[in-house]
């Protein structure tokens, strides 16, 4: 009879995903990912669970702001890299590194840190962590405190990140304390305007920039000559928020211009008049929009976004009157509308559909993303897409480039 032990790779990937995903414990920021210990029981099964789960599921996603675990990683992953006899090995793609100090007088500890450790991660431990999964990254997060400052060393090893396709930065301003260790000033740094063109230019195949937690001091003046002087890479997702300053918006917005198809946008704020030079900029090139809430289109009513195919929403309940007066609705080519799907777990699901679908009338599809396909929505928003001809679909993911490239597959 046919076991477990019969299904191919595929299948048994799926089951472990579904098992993992079902039994998450709570785990302290500084763990170095929430499915080690259970993925650890698992491979003692056997040589292929082993191999299986190692190669495709450890260390997938790794988060690490702590700098005593970041040490700790390092060291156990080379010696497992030395004693083991198998060419197996975890493939990290998705590496966070936060409390990063990189420069200037320590940062006092922060009283809200669940781990009694309060140790920060330096530049040495940030490029032990990149040599280790180099060849595998593919979404790397960086978490600066204080000052937006690397070293040579760590911008040339981010460089050898050879599939690196998102990046994050992000900063965080604090107290700090002392003087500058003497240590930093005999090393060579990247600062401010000249470390973002340094990131970028040394990143050719990245496609995403997300900045949405980023505003540092002394980046405000970067201009489109500061940018120019580099060669960008062809990134097709920006991703800010209210955050980001507006004046690194802008600069890059135009600089990033002839590239630039998708924008995302977060901000529960009442006036999207923040983010507006921005989206004059990305006017007529705009292929997919993602926004908290329509409320923050008012201050660009008047724009035509003539190539827009996708919008998609996160906050949609109560804005029947937002969208109404919004005439960009009715000249943007909007094919695709994806809302968020999560608004149907509380119990204020609006009884009627809430949005003016004669307001789209290029509209093929509504998508509720956020989830699978075993959801279905209510029968009042199922009949009102059968009566204006759209068909509802389902998306279990939510980032606006996975959203673009599911719903315009499925067409016919």
């Amino acid at each position: 009879m046919p076991s477990i032990s019969d299904l191919p790779n595929e299948v048994l990937q799926l089951i472990f995903e579904t098992i993992l995903s079902k039994n998450e414990p709570w785990y302290p920021q500084t763990s170095e990912n929430k499915w080690a210990k259970p993925i650890g029981e698992l491979r003692l099964v056997g040589r292929r669970w082993s191999d299986l789960l190692t190669d495709r599921l450890l260390y997938q996603t790794l988060a690490i702001d702590n700098g005593t675990r970041a040490k700790q990683f390092i060291n156990h992953r080379k010696a497992s890299l030395r004693l083991s006899s198998s060419n197996v090995r975890p493939k990290c793609q998705v590496l966070h590194v936060g409390e990063l100090w990189t420069w200037g007088a320590r940062p006092v500890e922060k009283k809200s840190r669940v781990s009694k450790d309060n140790s920060v991660v330096t530049p040495p431990f940030l490029e032990g962590l990149i040599e280790l999964f180099h060849d595998t990254i593919v979404d790397l997060e960086l978490e600066f405190i204080n000052y937006f400052t690397l070293p040579t060393s760590s911008v040339r090893a981010i460089g050898r990140i050879t599939n690196l396709r998102t990046l994050r930065l992000c900063y965080d301003k604090r107290f700090a304390s002392g003087n500058v260790p003497v240590g930093d000033r005999r090393i060579s740094f990247h600062h401010d305007i000249d470390l973002l063109c340094s990131l970028l230019s040394g990143a050719q195949g990245l496609k995403c920039l997300d900045m949405i937690k980023f505003d540092p001091p002394y980046l405000e003046d970067i201009s489109e000559h500061d940018l120019a002087r580099v060669q960008l890479p062809n990134i097709t997702h920006l991703v800010a928020g209210s955050a980001t300053s507006t004046d690194v918006a802008v600069s890059l917005a135009t600089a990033l211009k002839p590239t630039l198809t998708m924008l995302s946008y977060s901000s529960f704020d009442i006036n999207g008049e923040h983010f507006r030079p921005v989206l004059e900029i990305l006017e007529d090139t705009l292929q997919g929009l993602h926004i908290t809430h329509p409320i923050l289109l008012k201050p660009v009513s008047h724009l035509k976004f003539s190539s827009l195919r996708l919008l998609q929403m996160s906050s949609w309940k109560d804005c029947r009157s937002y969208c109404s007066d919004l005439d960009m609705l009715s000249h943007a080519p909007i094919e695709i509308l994806a809302l968020s799907g999560y608004i149907f777990a509380s119990h204020k699901v609006p009884k009627s559909p809430f949005f003016p679908f004669e307001r789209l009338p290029a509209l093929k599809r509504l998508v509720f993303y956020g989830r699978d396909s075993r959801f279905t929505a209510p029968e009042c928003y199922l009949k009102a897409c059968q009566e204006h001809q759209v068909e509802c679909l389902y998306f279990s993911g939510s980032s606006l480039p996975d959203l673009m490239e599911f719903s315009f597959s499925t067409e016919s």
